[in-house]
Formats: structure tokens, C-alpha cells, sequence
């Protein structure tokens, strides 16, 4: 039986939740959401007085400013040791703007084929490693777009540039590792309609493109110990994964799985769930693609595509949408969720320690709801035993 001790920062099952449901425009922003929001919902959720993990969000605009002044960056890392939070989570898939305005397919540029996103991304792994470091740890984990995005027309495919950039993170953050001591793992993470849509998509090019190729330039144990996957159970559930096997998947393969990020989707069944979504939960801010289970019309690109607002679905049809609700949320007469997968995921990486080694954050993300106190509590109350086989 775990206690509160193992859901901190140096736990066996660090627990978090990731910052990006907090709107913070610049590191002034940022530093408020810290001590105001997010320090006390996390140390009143885990119950305990350790240092706790931080699943920080840091878009460009909070890592130029890290980057730019070294008075700025200690002010910010004296921040975090007076809360007690350890950012060695980070979430670096949006690099720009989050909130307020359409997002949609935006959230995957820059790509991998970039030296932008190269650019950033090790900008923000220095940070992290200084964070880490002087926190007295030893790992952190960074989630990333999942290369880059498939295209309106589902058409586009990985490129050399991608693999070389990723290569170039590879080696920049062993270098990084044997300077500061902090071992980095960069985790892209598979998502509906990406160039990596699923975790089966992440390991076959691991197998058959980046490892070869930077085996080929003389150094695949740098892509094994700093590049792997961020398994997101939304993103697992909207694609027809189910998450335990990504993880044996992964562990077949020799790939690490840096972080798990513990979402719900949405879940509708023929035409009553089919007008649920398209009525309740049409959004001009964010992409949620949907897929039809067996994979009998679509997938649509967004809820929003033409062709899902005009489709007559069959009564046995069953639409997975990529919309992250409440972990506790089962779901109403329209739409289901997909509540009981996060919860069976919980109890099987308890069950079976090995599947997930030690060490691994579990964060929370759901990006759609503020109430994030409420999400950390039904994990909490899970991974500790208190409410076993309870229904929320």
C-alpha cells in the first residue's frame, strides 16, 4: 500500500498536474499561478509536507525569459524552493499561446522538422536541468508534439528532418546529462491525427527510423536514454489502444515512457451521442478529433468537420472524441466518458509495479477543466487505497 510520501516529487509514483489549464501570459503571471494556485492545491490534494512534483507548462514566451536573465531565473528557482515544487515535469507540446483564442491544429507548430522547436526545446531543457538539480534531483521529463501534424488531409508523413532534430535533442541532452547530472528524457507524445498517432505508430519508428539512424551516426544509446513517450490515456483511448499493452509495448522495445498523463475522452454511442457532441461540445479554441471505433466512417479532424456535422450515424456506431473531461466524470444521457479506463489503468500499474518503473510522474491533464483540485483527489484517492472500488 503506497502513502502520501510516494506521490511527491522523489516518490515511487510522483503525482502532479500539468500547468497548461492555467492562462499565464509571462513569468510575472506564471510565478502568481504558483504560489496562489497551484502550490496549495497540490499540497492539499497529496497531503504531504515533501517537496512535490510541479508538471510546469513553459510556452516560449517563460523560457526566453528564463533564458534572457540569469537575476530572473534564480528570483523564479528561489520560488520554487520556498513552495516546495520540483519541476520535473514539463510540458513543452504548446510552444506558443494556449488560451483565448483558436488554437486548433496551431498546437503542433513548430514541428520536428524545425530548428525552432529544436531551438526551444533545449532551451527549456537547461532550465529544467538547473531547476532539477538545485531541488536535489536527479531525472526530469519533457513531453513534445508528436513530431508534427498529419495535415487536413491526413497525407503528410515523417521526414528526415524530423529524425535529425530529434537525433540533435538526443545528443544535446547527453551532453546536458554529463554536465549538470540531471537525466532528461525528451517524451513525444502520440495524439489522434499527428505524424505519431498512436503509441503502436511511436514504437514501429523508433524501430525502423530513428534508432537505425542514430545507430547509423554512432550513437543510438543516446536516442534510447533521452528520447521516448509520453502515453497520454485520452489520446490512447480516442485511438482504440489500450494503454497496458502500450506500456509492455514500449517495454518490448527497450523505449523509455517518461511521463503518463492520466485524461479522460469522451465516448458517444449512434445519434443521440452523435448530436450530444456536435450540440455541447463544439469548441472554437482546441482540435478534438473523432474517431468512430471500428473505424466504420471518419476519422474527422475535429468535431467541427463538415463531414461529422453532417453524418447520419448507424445506432451501433461509437464516436471516441479527443476532448479531456473530468477524471471522476462518468458521463450523463448523451455522451459517455472514458472514466472506467483511467481507473482500470490506475489499479493495473498498482497491481503489476513493473509496468511503469519507479519514479515516472503521473500528471494530470485536463486542460478543459480549472477545478483541478477535484481531478487530483480521485487519483489520490485511488493510488492510496482509501475509496478501492468506489465509484465517483
Amino acid at each position: 500500500m503506497m502513502d502520501a510520501q510516494d506521490l511527491a516529487a522523489f516518490g515511487k509514483r510522483p503525482l502532479t498536474y500539468c500547468t497548461n489549464v492555467h492562462p499565464a501570459a509571462n513569468l510575472d503571471s506564471f510565478d502568481a499561478c504558483l504560489r496562489d494556485i497551484v502550490a496549495v492545491g497540490l499540497r492539499r490534494s497529496l497531503r504531504s509536507e515533501a517537496d512535490l512534483l510541479l508538471g510546469a507548462w513553459w510556452p516560449v514566451d517563460i523560457v526566453d525569459e528564463l533564458s534572457a536573465s540569469s537575476e530572473r531565473r534564480l528570483r523564479h528557482r528561489a520560488l520554487l524552493s520556498e513552495l516546495g515544487l520540483v519541476p520535473a515535469s514539463i510540458n513543452i507540446f504548446p510552444q506558443g499561446r494556449f488560451h483565448g483564442e483558436a488554437v486548433k491544429e496551431r498546437v503542433y507548430q513548430p514541428d520536428w522538422s524545425s530548428f525552432e522547436r529544436l531551438s526551444y526545446s533545449l532551451r527549456a531543457a537547461e532550465i529544467c536541468a538547473d531547476f532539477v538539480a538545485a531541488a536535489g534531483g536527479q531525472r526530469a521529463v519533457m513531453s513534445t508534439v508528436p513530431l508534427g501534424f498529419r495535415g487536413q488531409g491526413r497525407d503528410a508523413a515523417p521526414s528526415c528532418d524530423h529524425v535529425e532534430n530529434i537525433f540533435r535533442a538526443a545528443l544535446a541532452l547527453d551532453e546536458l546529462h554529463a554536465r549538470s547530472g540531471v537525466d532528461i528524457v525528451l517524451a513525444l507524445e502520440p495524439e489522434p491525427w499527428c505524424l505519431l498517432e498512436t503509441m503502436a505508430e511511436a514504437v514501429a519508428w523508433f524501430e525502423d527510423f530513428a534508432l537505425p539512424f542514430a545507430a547509423s551516426h554512432g550513437n543510438e544509446a543516446a536516442m534510447r536514454r533521452h528520447i521516448g513517450l509520453c502515453l497520454d490515456l485520452c489520446h490512447a483511448f480516442v485511438v482504440g489502444e489500450d494503454p497496458v499493452a502500450c506500456l509492455r509495448d514500449a517495454q518490448r522495445c527497450g523505449l523509455r515512457v517518461g511521463k503518463v498523463q492520466l485524461s479522460s475522452a469522451l465516448a458517444a454511442r449512434g445519434s443521440k451521442g452523435c448530436d450530444g457532441l456536435r450540440r455541447r461540445f463544439r469548441d472554437p479554441v482546441y482540435l478534438h478529433q473523432t474517431f468512430e471505433a471500428n473505424g466504420r466512417v471518419g476519422p474527422f479532424v475535429d468535431i467541427e468537420d463538415q463531414g461529422f456535422l453532417g453524418l447520419n450515424p448507424l445506432e451501433a456506431d461509437v464516436f471516441r472524441c479527443h476532448y479531456h473531461v473530468p477524471l471522476h466524470w462518468h458521463g450523463d444521457a448523451d455522451v459517455d466518458t472514458s472514466h472506467d479506463v483511467v481507473v482500470q489503468f490506475l489499479e493495473a500499474i498498482e497491481a503489476e509495479p513493473s509496468l511503469l518503473p519507479e519514479g515516472v510522474p503521473l500528471e494530470v491533464e485536463t486542460y478543459t477543466n480549472p477545478q483541478i483540485v477535484e481531478e487530483l483527489a480521485f487519483v489520490v484517492e485511488r493510488l492510496l487505497g482509501l475509496q478501492r472500488g468506489a465509484r465517483s
